[in-house]
Parts: structure tokens; sequence; C-alpha cells
């Protein structure tokens, strides 16, 4: 056999490996969930009445549903209900339906900084520096927890927390609040040199906060400078100033009939049910046909349902929307890929999804694989390594890499990476069986140890007893010296192909058994680097 054939052959077997049977894992007992104290709603705008009424018919829908496996879209559920109570001041309920979430989906951090912020308006001051802590524990970036847990801290006469918070935040983001919030730390301490330096930063940073005139005339008559003083005293307003909140802003948006339309669609989709999640996402997209998120769900509905141009025409209107809209690119590149003719419009858009989202491991996966098939293996592997980088547990990612790397023939690397992900994925048979071919047939012979490949062989064949496990068995055998066991398991493989019906498959074991056959030396031929 030759090197290059084994190359091809040890390729093949890196993508075609069988899968391992999965160990049952324990689940986590279920949240207790809490029945919601429904408001009344009479007295609200139609339209809020209305989207209150939606929310209560998705929740109780999916509370009765048979089917398992809805703990997302459930908790989602919980969680925009909160939103919509909490808009409208229905603080109680609000807390029931994000406490219900939080239990659902523990790490999720919206959910755990919205019931930190009814804690914190409610007066439960080390209820709510918990769940900002928490928030950050799971979103460390979360400027507007930093700032509400420095505010939280001065009002337990905590200033020295409080400042630590509000530097944390401003590491993060130069915003005006925790400028604001470090000058009432200091004017506390009677740093008022210090205050007025913080303040007027947030002044600087947001000149229409008129409120902020106020503590910076005290900290200006605490430094003896009464004229400043009486001069900042006179611009004294209502307006204040708060850190960037997309989560607080979003409470705005959420009584729109969009919301809800979506989730009865990804309910319907989870189930399977692509035609209704379609018609609820088109329903979403009359609600508000300048969201891009709406068409982006109707696509992926319709491209479920097998309507590939409808879902096409659905992405790229998301894109007239969002030019910049990584989701929308990759959706776009992924249905492109499988046309040939399109295969450049496919890298383009993919190479936008990348651009938008340098993190999305799944677009980075697809253009690996576009740039492998189009002859561009060493672009393709950049591509395939920041795939397994940000898809740590994805089993598939890791095999793209690794089979890529066995055809550059760079085998070391390619055990190497192999081994690592089978730390992170120590159940998966094909990563298993991926290193069992590399640890048995390299033709870089210092990559190869057979007893390993024994082992991992024999382990994926226990669980899956087919042809090409068996033949693994042989080749690692082989590698040991141990022919005459090497033929007894590569005729199991034989056996086995032809009962599953390859007939290419079994050509191929068929040779390879009638070298073991011969007698002659049986350990796979290599070369040393």
């Amino acid at each position: 056999m030759s090197r290059t054939t084994s190359v091809v052959l040890l390729t093949l077997a890196l993508l075609a490996a069988p899968t391992a049977a999965q160990p049952p894992t324990a689940q986590p007992p279920a949240p207790q969930i809490e029945a919601i104290p429904y408001p009344d709603v009479a007295g609200l705008e139609p339209a809020v009445g209305e989207s209150m009424r939606d929310a209560r018919a998705v929740l109780e829908g999916l509370l009765v549903a048979p089917e398992g496996g809805l703990t997302s879209e459930l908790a989602e559920v919980y969680g925009q209900l909160g939103q919509l109570y909490h808009a409208h001041d229905f603080a109680a309920a609000a807390a029931v339906a994000y406490r219900n979430a939080v239990g659902l989906a523990p790490d999720e951090p919206r959910w755990v900084y919205l019931l930190a912020l009814l804690d914190q308006a409610a007066g439960r001051l080390e209820d709510a520096a918990d769940r900002y802590n928490r928030a950050l524990e799971l979103r460390p970036d979360l400027v507007a927890a930093l700032v509400h847990l420095g505010e939280v801290r001065l009002a337990q006469n905590q200033p020295d927390e409080a400042e630590r918070s509000f530097h944390r935040a401003l590491t993060v983001a130069s915003t005006a609040a925790a400028y604001a919030g470090l000058g009432q730390a200091a004017l506390s301490r009677r740093s008022y040199r210090e205050a007025i330096a913080h303040f007027e930063a947030a002044l600087a940073a947001t000149p229409d906060a008129n409120a902020l005139h106020h503590p910076l005339a005290l900290a200006y008559r605490g430094a003896g400078e009464m004229e400043r003083a009486r001069e900042h005293l006179a611009l004294a307003g209502s307006v204040g100033v708060r850190p960037p909140d997309p989560w607080l802003d979003e409470l705005q948006q959420v009584a729109r009939g969009e919301r809800w339309h979506l989730l009865r669609g990804r309910v319907a989709f989870r189930k399977g049910r692509y035609p209704d999640a379609a018609t609820e996402f088109r329903a979403a997209v009359a609600a508000r046909p300048e969201s891009a998120g709406a068409r982006i769900a109707l696509g992926a509905a319709l491209a479920a349902a097998g309507d590939r141009p409808a879902a096409l025409a659905e992405f790229e209107a998301a894109l007239r929307l969002e030019p910049q809209n990584a989701t929308a690119h990759y959706n776009v590149g992924s249905l492109l890929m499988a046309e040939e003719e399109r295969a450049a419009e496919a890298a383009a858009h993919l190479r936008a999804a990348v651009a938008a989202d340098p993190g999305d491991g799944a677009a980075h996966n697809a253009l690996g694989r576009l740039l492998d098939r189009a002859g561009k293996p060493e672009e393709a592997l950049v591509h395939f390594t920041e795939a397994v980088e940000h898809l740590p547990a994805d089993e598939q990612a890791a095999l793209d890499e690794a089979a890529l790397l066995v055809r550059l023939e760079r085998f070391r690397p390619a055990r190497a990476r192999l081994e690592e992900a089978l730390e992170r994925l120590p159940d998966s048979g094909r990563l298993t069986h991926a290193l069992a071919r590399v640890l048995a047939g390299a033709p870089d012979l210092t990559v190869r140890d057979g007893a390993r490949a024994l082992e991992l062989a024999q382990k994926v064949h226990a669980a899956r007893p087919e042809a090409f496990a068996a033949a693994t068995v042989a080749l690692a055998l082989a590698e040991l010296g141990r022919c005459d066991e090497a033929a007894q398991w590569q005729r199991r493989a034989v056996e086995a192909a032809r009962a599953e019906g390859s007939a290419e498959r079994l050509a191929e074991l068929e040779r390879v058994l009638a070298g073991y056959e011969r007698g002659a030396p049986c350990r796979p031929p290599g070369a040393a680097p």
C-alpha cells in the first residue's frame, strides 16, 4: 500500500467513522414553577391587553403540551411575559415570571438582571446585589449591571464596593452613569474635588442630564466654591443618566404582536411542524415588516419545509434590512453551498458572516468546507481551526479539521487535535474511531501507538459492531505485528460489510484481508518523517 493510498484511506475512515452509543446523563431536578398572579388588564390600552392575553395563551399551551424538550421556549415565554408586566408596572407578576424564567434557564443573564432591577426598585438591596453579581458571572461585560450594582452598594453605605463596581464599568465602556456614580461615592466620603471631577466628566459625556447639576452644586459648595455652586444649582433639572441598557429598552417593544408570533413559531419549529411555524413567522413579519429577525425565522421554517427559493428570498430580505446580519449571511451561504455554480456567492456570504461575527463557529466550518471543496486547503484549515475554537463541543467540526490535516499529511497535528477533541468529548465514538485509525495506520511511524489504537478500536466495536470498526481493530493488531489476529478481525469486517450491503467498502476490505493472509509482515507501511 503506497503512502498516498494510506492517506486517502485514513481520510475516508475519519469521515465515515461510526458513532458510539452515548451513555445516559443524569437529569437535573425540575425547577419549581410558581403560579403567576395575572393582573387585571381591563383598563389597559387594547393592544397591550391583547398582547397579555396572547402571552398567556402561549404559556398555557406550552404548560399543557404533552411533548417534552421545550424548556428553552418555556423560559423565553415566562421571561417575555415578565417583561410585559414589568413594562406596565405589574411588578409582583413580573417578578414571579422572571423567577420562573431563571429557574428554567439559570444560565440566561437577561432574566436574572431584569429581576435584579425589580429588587432594586422595591428596596430589596441584598437580593438585587446577589442577582446583579450572578448576571455578571454570566456576562462580565454587562455595563448596566455594574452601574446598578454600584448604586446598590452606595444605598447600602458601602462606597468602596460601589467605586469598584463603577470603575469596572468604565473599563468596559465610558458611560456617564458610571462617572456620576463615582461622583456620588466621592461626595459621600466628602472628597469634594474628586466628586467635582467625576460629575463634570458625566456632564461632558451627557450635557442634557441636568439632574447632575444638583450633586455637582453640593460638591462645589463642599469645596468652598459658593459661586460655582449657585450656578449649578440654578441649572438643576430632572433629566438624569442611566447606563446603556438594551434589555431595559426592550421592555418598550415587548408588547408588539411580533414577539408572540415568534414564540409560537419557535415552538412549532422545535416540534417539526414547519408549515405551522412558517404561518406564525409570516404573522410576525406582517406585525413588524422591518424585523430582520422575523424574516430570518420565516426563512429557516421555509428551508426546513423544503421551499429553498422562498427561504432564500426571506434571508435576502433580512439582509436588505440589516446588511451586516451574520445569521442571514450564514443562512444564504449555507443554502447556496448546495449549488455548485453559485459557490462563489456562497463563499462571499460566509465570509461576510465570519466578518460580522468572528465567533460564529458554524459559519467558519461551512466556509472551511466550501474552500476545501474549491481546492484551497490551507485557507480551509484556518476556518476549520476557528470552528473548533468556537465550537469545542462540536464533534463534526473536530473531525473536519482532523480529516484535512490527514489529507495534508500533517499526521502529528492531526493526532494532537484529535487527542484534544477526545478530552473534551470522551464519549464520542467518531472521534475515538478517528484517533484509533491515526494511531494504527498513520504513514508517519512516529505518530503510531498500536496498543492505544487497539484499546480505542475495541471500545468503538463494542458499541457499534460494524465493518469499519472491525477493520480498525484489525489495523491496530497489524500495527502490533499480530497478523493472525488481524486477519481474523478483517474477516469479521468483510462479513459485516457483506451484511451491510456496501459493495465498494467490501472490495477494499477484501483487498486488505488478502494482504493479511499472505503471511508477509502485515504492519501498515510508513516512513519516518
